[in-house]
């Protein structure tokens, strides 16, 4: 089911000079995504003695090191663009076999991706509060805030 274009779930994102339209997910498409990949796996017989949460980690290592050798030793923000847009197809195969992975490991551990995403924003929003990071890195040990470690800028808070 593909779903309705509208300037609600649909916006465009320029990358170089070339212009995409990209859907927002919502709660709703990342737990139909969820079941789908679960009722694939299961159809398959996968989720039985194939269904080991390694496999899944070192696959999204892998795919993650793909990607990387994109934009590897790239400094300025324009060539990485120009390699992404250059090299889109793939880098969108990589991220869709990682959001794989990440789901196939989130089935076989039992997690809800709507919830773990819901807390993980609640969590952030409370770990980087937007007056404290607006603009800037969160790395504690190069000056940056992340009140889950209760330091900003190397002092503890």
């Amino acid at each position: 089911m593909s779903p309705e274009v509208n300037s609600e779930n649909v916006q465009k994102v320029r990358i170089g000079d070339k212009e995409f339209l990209v859907f927002k997910v919502v709660e709703d498409d990342i737990h139909e995504l969820q079941e789908k990949i679960r009722k694939f796996a299961e159809d398959r017989e996968w989720t039985n003695k194939l269904d080991d949460p390694r496999d899944y980690l070192l696959g999204i290592v892998e795919e993650v090191g793909e990607f990387r050798n994109f934009i590897k030793w790239l400094k300025d923000r324009e060539t990485v663009d120009r390699m992404i847009k250059e090299n889109y197809a793939e880098v969108e195969d990589l991220l869709g076999d990682i959001i794989w992975f990440v789901i196939m490991l989130a089935n076989r551990c039992g997690i809800d991706i709507r919830k773990a995403i819901n807390r993980t924003i609640k969590d952030n929003e409370s770990r980087y509060p937007v007056e404290l990071v607006k603009g800037k890195h969160t790395n504690v040990y190069a000056g940056g805030v992340d009140l889950k470690f209760k330091k900003t800028s190397g002092t503890v808070i």
